[in-house]
């Protein structure tokens, strides 16, 4: 048996890493599709296209109202009251119904909280690292009930429920304005726990980005051989070679319905961009090719994690990661509290 590499530091995404995110997102939005379609008499393929065309990232990956209202198709402009009133009605009915099968489906993978509770009872670290917007991370999060003292840091990108001062991120005074308080409780404890671990990069920085990795194992006291990077795609989760990290590609997350696979190439703006097993395995092909040191790093430092997240158990031994005298303040102070919540206090 291979000899386990030791770590102290785990740096997960989120997204098909420790819940399966995609294929939810992908079945209710065609099927949110396929009723705004019918509302307005127009073919679905048509729709797909203009979302495409006319819609944000975050109106198309995130949230199901910004794509009713960036749409040009599903626009109420020039409709008579009647009319109008009935694909309003039809619209806040519909939004309403992919919300909540958004949330309900977004369920925690099997293995992944018992993996990171004994992860953390050795002392290992434990970031989340997504390029998600601080409001969808949030929601998901708080959706699939993750325990928040498991959690010792958050990266993540900036979005509207943030603004910068003084030249740093920070939250807006104002409620989130999501879909209820509860994520609005979730993200105070969540910043209230992490204080400056909680980091909200601006919305143009995505993965893979040595700087913002380097950036973790900075604020973590880790360094990269003592980290791994979990994450279902190869090319950004699995940029993390690059500084010498472990990376455990979480398989189980890049697999696709194929009704799902259907539809992304339908509403995403990059048509060559490949999704799936296949597609990621593809993308390590690329890298090998065209950069043959990155390869090396990959073939050096990449595992498959073939029965899901909690196939870490398998690779790696998990050691106690120093922690600053302010981090064992914090992380004290936060576990009180929780105790006084507990009993009511």
């Amino acid at each position: 048996m291979t000899e386990k590499t030791p770590v102290k530091l785990i740096v997960s995404d989120i997204d098909n890493t420790i819940s399966d995110f995609f294929n939810v997102w992908g079945l209710t939005t065609d099927k949110a599709v396929e009723q705004l379609a019918a509302s307005r008499g127009i073919d679905k393929d048509v729709l797909y296209a203009d979302i495409r065309d006319n819609t944000s990232g975050y109106a198309r990956f995130h949230s199901i109202s910004a794509l009713v209202k960036e749409a040009p198709m599903l626009s109420l402009e020039g409709k008579s009251p009647e009319e109008a009133a009935r694909l309003e009605k039809h619209d806040a009915a519909l939004i309403h119904q992919i919300q909540k099968e958004r949330s309900e489906g977004n369920k925690v993978y099997e293995g992944v909280i018992a993996t990171v509770r004994k992860a953390k009872a050795a002392g290992t670290g434990f970031v989340l690292y997504t390029d998600a917007p601080i409001a969808g991370a949030v929601e998901r999060l708080a959706d699939m009930k993750f325990p928040i003292d498991l959690i010792d840091g958050m990266v993540c990108r900036a979005d509207h429920t943030t603004e910068e001062v003084d030249g740093k991120i920070q939250f807006k005074k104002a409620p989130m304005q999501v879909k209820g308080s509860k994520y609005d409780k979730y993200r105070d404890e969540l910043a209230a726990k992490l204080g400056d671990k909680l980091v909200m990069n601006s919305a143009d920085m995505w993965k893979p980005n040595p700087a913002v990795m380097q950036g973790i194992l900075d604020r973590h006291n880790a360094k990269p051989e003592e980290t791994v990077m979990v994450g279902d795609n190869i090319r950004s989760d699995g940029g993390a070679v690059r500084l010498g990290c472990s990376f455990a590609w979480q398989k189980e997350g890049a697999e696709v319905l194929p009704e799902v696979k259907g539809m992304y190439g339908k509403i995403n703006e990059i048509a060559s961009y490949s999704i799936g097993v296949e597609g990621h395995l593809q993308q390590l092909a690329s890298i090998k090719k065209d950069d043959p040191e990155l390869g090396k790093a990959y073939d050096k430092h990449m595992v498959t994690l073939e029965n899901g997240f909690k196939d870490l158990n398998k690779f790696y031994r998990f050691m106690p990661l120093e922690q600053s005298k302010e981090q064992s303040n914090t992380n004290v102070a936060f576990t009180a509290l929780a105790r006084r919540k507990a009993r009511g206090m």
